[in-house]
């Protein structure tokens, strides 16, 4: 121990535990005290003010269950508003209509700030600052992979589910995110909390006009993501990255019937370049590839004058990519068919999240969160992308999937299970508690 000789602090450390913090009861680790020293020292004092704040937050753990259990009206009517407006990815207005139920449904406390890209997509953020401390970043989407359906435009409940379009991927997410925060709102818990909210317009197409957002957040605490959990009550660790192109084939437009010369097709060209987009597809899984549109051509005589393909290469592996890109390129640079041009257009990228060491001790904290309240969560690794690629390649510890445990995104058949949607609520409430404590206390 140090002695208060030159100022130095000799008094008995009150050290909480990280694990004591994910259970009920918080438990101290006193050592032997030192030769007495003043009572006022700035290290007793900061142990005091983290106690204060600790014991704050263990009487207000046992309201948050309570609390959500009260208002599962009113939680399920925010879901149900979100469902019912369509906010497919092309469709600005929908995306801008839930961004402004988003608003109007946050706790008070928070800075908002609103950007909109070419296309006049919002995107919103909020901010809480408290004594400088780095923020812990919470992350959601509003636009969905659903287009408008007249038969499948509603949120309705089928026995212990919910169904309706977007509500796995991710507005059932995005209401767990914004009634974690009111939960702890309403048990007095919230105010000292550094968290910057973001919730994006444009993440189903790759976030290309938001992705700066989260790529600024280097530097924040913890990142938690809250697309979907996996049906076996998962979160994710870790996601491939991805690289999206269009390709566009040039040929020379002719008359099948009364060709004289060489056929200069783009369609034929295509052929070519579609069958070398899947040979990019291994054996082991390390890459994996598609090709998701392709159009081109006007009619059965008639030579194909132009065609285009959209595609994908995934990997879980960093160190695959600049293989994997390099590939795309030279399969785009070499043509068949004489006389055609290709031209190759980046769509999107996204890189691979992978965990370190202090994202896997959020995970662990999730975890033992989970088990006190009953859950066996498990880590997932997930071939589908997400914002938290951006989050982890800035270097901030994130886990995704702290949303309800659903199914089918993007088809008529997609659902949540109405009970996760209130645990995932009550998890994200308690962990955000648990990550207070970590930061009021680095050591722990």
């Amino acid at each position: 121990m140090l002695s208060h000789a030159g100022g130095r602090c000799s008094c008995i450390h009150l050290k909480p535990s990280v694990t004591a913090f994910t259970s009920t009861f918080l438990t101290y680790t006193a050592p032997a005290p030192s030769p007495a020293g003043p009572s006022n020292c700035a290290c007793l004092r900061q142990r005091r003010t983290i106690l204060f704040k600790a014991m704050k937050h263990l009487k207000a753990r046992p309201y948050i269950g309570e609390i959500i259990r009260q208002n599962q009206e009113e939680i399920l009517a925010l879901l149900e508003g979100m469902v019912n407006i369509n906010s497919f990815s092309r469709n600005p207005a929908g995306i801008n209509r839930v961004g402004e139920m988003v608003r109007e449904a946050m706790p008070p406390g928070f800075k908002h700030s609103c950007t909109a890209n070419a296309a006049g997509v919002h995107h919103h953020v909020f901010k809480q600052t408290a004594g400088g401390h780095p923020p812990i970043v919470l992350a959601g989407h509003l636009d969905t992979l659903c287009p408008p359906d007249p038969a499948f435009d509603r949120l309705r409940e089928d026995g212990a589910l919910l169904r309706g379009p977007g509500v796995n991927d991710m507005k059932g997410g995005d209401v767990v995110l914004i009634w974690s925060l009111k939960a702890l709102h309403q048990c007095g818990a919230l105010s000292e909390m550094p968290i910057t909210c973001i919730f994006n317009g444009d993440e189903e197409l790759g976030s290309p006009t938001s992705h700066a957002l989260f790529t600024g957040m280097r530097g924040a605490a913890w990142a938690l993501v809250f697309e979907c959990g996996g049906p076996s009550d998962t979160v994710v660790t870790t996601r491939k990255g991805v690289a999206r192109y269009r390709l566009r084939i040039a040929g020379k437009p002719n008359h099948f019937g009364n060709l004289q010369e060489a056929k200069v097709s783009a369609i034929e060209e295509l052929a070519h370049k579609i069958l070398a987009v899947e040979d990019m597809n291994r054996a082991d899984r390390s890459v994996a590839a598609n090709v998701g549109r392709i159009e081109g051509g006007l009619a059965a005589n008639a030579v194909a004058a132009e065609a285009v393909m959209d595609f994908e290469a995934r990997y879980w592996d960093p160190g695959l990519e600049p293989a994997v890109i390099r590939e795309i390129e030279n399969m785009a640079a070499q043509n068949h068919v004489p006389g055609c041009q290709s031209s190759l257009e980046r769509l999107s990228y996204r890189p691979p999240m992978q965990p370190g060491a202090a994202a896997q001790r959020l995970f662990e904290l999730i975890v033992a969160r989970g088990r006190a309240l009953g859950m066996q969560i498990s880590e997932e690794k997930r071939g589908g992308v997400s914002d938290a690629c951006w989050l982890a390649h800035a270097g901030v510890p994130v886990i995704d999937g702290l949303g309800p445990l659903g199914d089918h995104d993007f088809t008529p058949r997609e659902y949540i299970r109405k009970d996760t949607l209130f645990a995932r609520i009550e998890l994200a409430a308690n962990l955000l508690l648990d990550l207070q404590a970590v930061k009021d206390d680095p050591g722990a």
